[in-house]
């Protein structure tokens, strides 16, 4: 377990510190594409969005969704996990199965 947390730490430090490469932004940002593009195939998953975005409070947002993603800089998420991963904003759980 502690080697899992150790190494868990160590990407998220490397994150904090490199960010990620465009390419890799990229990569993820086309996989984000194709999910919103596919997702909303089906009529009763398209009412779904549709429903989730007006408990939002607005609907509209589903037409600005995949814009929304595609804005995301490198450097934004840079600055993001330095807040979001900082050391001083975690809990760690120990689950250890009884076997």
């Amino acid at each position: 377990m502690a080697d899992a947390e150790a190494a868990l730490n160590d990407e998220l430090l490397k994150l904090q510190k490199d960010g990620i490469s465009q390419r890799e932004l990229d990569k993820v940002k086309n996989k984000t594409e194709s999910m919103i593009a596919f997702e909303d195939m089906s009529v009763m998953s398209r009412a779904a969005s549709l429903a989730m975005y007006e408990l939002l409070g607005d609907a509209d947002l589903i037409n600005k969704e995949l814009q929304r993603y595609q804005a995301v800089t490198a450097e934004q998420l840079l600055q993001e996990s330095r807040i979001i991963f900082d050391e001083g904003n975690s809990n760690t759980l120990y689950y250890y199965a009884q076997n």
